[in-house]
């Protein structure tokens, strides 16, 4: 029996320390996109994810499953995801990475493939690329241009699942982006309902982001250095900034396009 399942796979919480999203907003969130799975993905760390399933069982929520998840840096500053897992992962190059994903029976997603800190740009990529499982091909948080030029690559790696991330580090990012995937048998363990997803099975939704350098992180730091605000302002900043964010866009709806279809017709560009 066939049935569709709406998921987001790349979701920042408070544990990021960029992240600004608690438990209950993620909650909050992800049902009001009315998804069905998610997964907790902080920066170097599991303890958001574990946390937010601890959350769900205090609160008896039933109608959303969490996936544990950490997005490591490696040590050349690359970012891998890895799903599914039972313990934090250290730093360390990108292959004993993914060989630490593996070994605890987890799953490798590659997010913002072609960014700065995305694998394509990493020394190793080629060592790695086979083992992965997950390939972001969009990407709610940043300049589209990257995304464009991750579906054009995707194309030379079919052995990897398509997927769309929200990347959210603010409560209304969760509305960004999801996947609607076409589950064969819903009785089955959610890790191999997703191992065995087809490219036919998976369409992505998501809002494009077309503002913002190509450059992202040289841009960031060009205009944070330019402006030169004292430390104690920048700290400030860093609180007020956040809050601001989530109340301002607390009771928007975004309204997202289709931006993968099928293998017969891919994007939507």
């Amino acid at each position: 029996m066939r049935t569709k399942l709406k998921a987001s796979f790349h979701i920042h919480s408070t544990a990021s320390f960029d992240g600004y999203n608690s438990s209950s907003a993620i909650y909050r969130f992800a049902r009001r996109a009315q998804l069905d799975v998610i997964a907790i993905t902080d920066h170097d760390t599991i303890k958001g994810a574990v946390e937010f399933e601890k959350w769900l069982k205090e609160k008896n929520k039933k109608d959303l499953t969490a996936i544990i998840g950490e997005e490591i840096t490696c040590v050349d500053g690359t970012h891998i995801i890895g799903l599914f897992l039972e313990k934090h992962i250290d730093s360390d190059t990108p292959v004993n990475v993914v060989n630490k994903i593996l070994d605890q029976k987890g799953l490798v997603y590659f997010p913002h493939p072609t960014r700065k800190d995305g694998i394509f740009n990493s020394e190793d990529f080629e060592k790695v690329i086979d083992k992965g499982h997950f390939l972001e091909i969009f990407n709610a948080k940043i300049n589209d241009t990257f995304n464009i030029s991750a579906q054009e690559i995707f194309i030379k790696y079919p052995h990897l699942i398509p997927i769309g991330g929200s990347d959210a580090h603010y409560n209304s990012d969760i509305l960004k982006c999801y996947n609607e995937l076409n589950i064969q048998n819903e009785e089955e363990d959610l890790k191999n309902q997703l191992i065995k997803l087809k490219t036919a099975d998976i369409a992505i939704f998501g809002k494009k982001k077309k503002s913002g350098s190509n450059n992202y992180f040289q841009g960031y730091y060009k205009y944070k250095e330019k402006l030169n605000l004292p430390q104690f302002l920048r700290e400030i900043g860093k609180k007020v900034f956040p809050l601001y964010k989530n109340f301002k866009e607390r009771k928007t709806n975004h309204t997202l396009e289709s931006i993968f279809k099928n293998e017969s017709q891919p994007f939507n560009k």
